[in-house]
């Protein structure tokens, strides 16, 4: 059983079982990106928050993540209109 099947996304049961999947990326500590519906969202925010930091000078080798579920156009298309949160967006100059 594979339990985290992308780099940087955990499953999250919230209240009433309610489940989002989380987002994180280690930047000196933990930063939330967000929390999605679904694992391939939180993956894609994931891979935008990595490409983020590195076009930013940011010079961690992070790994990222491959959605072979999604075709080119599928995955610009959500990479496009998925959010990552202000916090991580404010480490970049």
């Amino acid at each position: 059983k594979i339990i985290n099947r992308y780099n940087g996304v955990t499953l999250e049961t919230g209240t009433n079982s309610v489940q989002s999947y989380v987002a994180k990326i280690h930047v000196n500590g933990d930063y939330i990106i967000g929390r999605y519906k679904t694992d391939i969202e939180a993956a894609v925010a994931y891979n935008k928050a990595v490409d983020t930091l590195t076009e930013n000078g940011f010079t961690i080798s992070y790994q990222k993540n491959y959605i072979d579920s999604l075709d080119s156009k599928e995955y610009l298309e959500l990479y496009n209109n998925v959010k990552i949160s202000k916090k991580l967006r404010a480490l970049v100059p």
